[in-house]
């Protein structure tokens, strides 16, 4: 297995994909890029159609970003799990 080295995460790791292999996981979390603002926000605001172009083009992508760097920060101060993992809600 001939890789080239990622100057960022290093070579792959064996141990990782062993580790990993064979997981089934369960509620690894919610996909928010679809339909975060429309679950939200009022019905209303969506019949305008420009409103509704910013609201789902513009905004959405923006709350979705915040949200997973919440998680990642959750994953990052949370010393009993190695910083790679991924799958906390």
């Amino acid at each position: 297995m001939a890789a080239v080295k990622d100057k960022r995460t290093g070579f792959p790791s064996l141990y990782r994909a062993t580790y990993e292999e064979g997981w089934v996981l369960k509620n690894t979390g919610y996909d928010y890029s679809k339909d975060l603002l429309q679950n939200t926000m009022s019905n209303y605001m969506f019949r305008n159609p420009h409103l509704s172009k910013f609201l789902k083009d513009y905004l959405t992508p923006i709350m979705v970003f915040y949200i997973n760097r919440a998680k990642y920060l959750r994953i990052y101060f949370n010393f009993a799990v190695p910083k790679w993992y991924q799958k906390i809600n």
